[in-house]
């Protein structure tokens, strides 16, 4: 049985598995009812995790330095191939929480399984986030019977991370989110 964590972070509450369990994946595509080659990014402890993962240019890691821990996702090319599941064209995508509850489950994680935690949100697809725990298991229904640990921390209603691609010193913005994008660009000067 694969685990399938529902948890905090800093901005809304997310939905968890291993990003190197294809079939944990398969399972988090069908809780959330989207298709499963939508990419879904991971929570990592730390840089150095992400380090470990991907390609981190100087603008990558400016951003980085800049944003992370905090809501950023920042995409970047991939050099794991266990990652393999998690996206469809050779990229990854990384959240580090500052969010307490989020880095202790997220460090309990990886010392567990030895790999990054899917940080997707918690709601059916094309539903918004829920708040809370309760409404998050209302709205996913049927599905929410495959979620093996609730960790409920009270209300989540923060605004969704901003999401970055950096390829090379490229960077794009592909969500608008918590960051401003004058902010963004003012980091990688």
């Amino acid at each position: 049985m694969q685990e399938v964590l529902l948890y905090p972070t800093e901005t809304i509450y997310a939905l968890g598995v291993s990003a190197f369990d294809a079939e944990a994946l398969n399972l988090l595509a069908k809780i959330k009812g989207r298709p499963v080659t939508q990419a879904v990014s991971c929570l990592v402890r730390s840089v150095s995790d992400i380090e470990q993962y991907a390609e981190v240019s100087s603008t990558a890691e400016k951003l980085m330095t800049a944003f992370l821990p905090g809501p950023l996702t920042i995409i970047l090319p991939c050099i794991d191939e266990r990652l393999r599941h998690v996206s469809t064209d050779g990229t990854v995508s990384f959240r580090i929480s500052p969010d307490l509850v989020a880095q202790r489950t997220i460090s309990e994680f990886m010392n567990t399984y030895n790999a990054p935690l899917t940080c997707t949100s918690a709601n059916r697809h094309g539903y918004q986030p829920a708040d809370t725990t309760a409404a998050i298991l209302a709205q996913l229904g049927y599905q929410a019977r495959h979620i093996t640990q609730v960790i409920d921390d009270d209300a989540r209603s923060g605004t969704a991370s901003t999401v970055v691609r950096c390829m090379g010193e490229s960077v794009e913005v592909v969500r608008f989110g918590a960051i401003p994008i004058a902010t963004i660009n003012a980091a990688v000067l």
